[in-house]
């Protein structure tokens, strides 16, 4: 993985990649979207879309294991705008792009802000294979991990959805998720769910807002 690539062909996935984009799917907004991508296409403009909670609600637990092996909860974050976004280590292009953007959009805002990477694959992220994957973006990114269980329990509390993709004769396979991103304002508070294929320039525009800059 090249953390430094910001946009690569999509595709990968059999014929299409299928992609649940939930925009805050949760109990109160069981609304889910699905965006099909084409293999070898690239990123198509995803428009503008609303990314507010309205009302902002309390930012859901997240009480995981982080990439150093140790126990890791959202509320030791607070004073600090966080963006926690579920994905895998072995995604192909999705996962990446959107970490490089997340990257992008806060080195441009100079201002401080987490993002916080929750694998939707704990079979193989573990702890180790976090550390790795994270550290390559050299941006301090925590990576989360646990038990399928545990994964499972948070998944649900944020709104994701995700599911195995069929295993190749190599025993490879992808997994197919949800693609918002969470920003937790440093109250602790939700406030936004960005759709993946967002600016840089609108994260960061999201970003100074929750910050008090905006």
């Amino acid at each position: 993985m090249n953390a430094g690539v910001l946009r690569r062909p999509l595709g990968g996935i059999g014929l299409l990649l299928v992609l649940l984009s939930l925009a805050g799917c949760t109990a109160a907004d069981p609304s889910p979207s699905i965006v099909i991508l084409a293999p070898n296409s690239t990123q198509a403009a995803m428009g503008v879309r609303d990314t507010v909670y309205n009302p902002p609600r309390p930012a859901p637990a997240l009480q995981l294991t982080d990439q150093d092996g140790k126990p890791f909860d959202l509320a030791s974050l607070r004073g600090t705008p966080v963006f926690v976004y579920f994905g895998y280590t072995h995604c192909p292009d999705v996962c990446p792009t959107t970490l490089a953007d997340l990257r992008a959009a806060i080195q441009a805002a100079s201002l401080p802000a987490k993002v916080v990477f929750v694998t939707v694959d704990p079979a193989r992220d573990t702890a180790p294979a976090m550390k790795q994957y994270v550290d390559a973006y050299q941006a301090g990114f925590m990576g989360l991990t646990g038990t399928a269980r545990q994964i499972a329990t948070a998944a649900a509390a944020w709104g994701v959805q995700y599911q195995q993709g069929p295993v190749d004769s190599l025993g490879n396979y992808p997994m197919i998720h949800s693609t918002d991103v969470y920003l937790v304002d440093p109250g602790g508070t939700l406030r936004n769910h960005i759709f993946f294929g967002a600016s840089s320039a609108l994260i960061g525009q999201l970003l100074h807002t929750v910050s008090g800059q905006g």
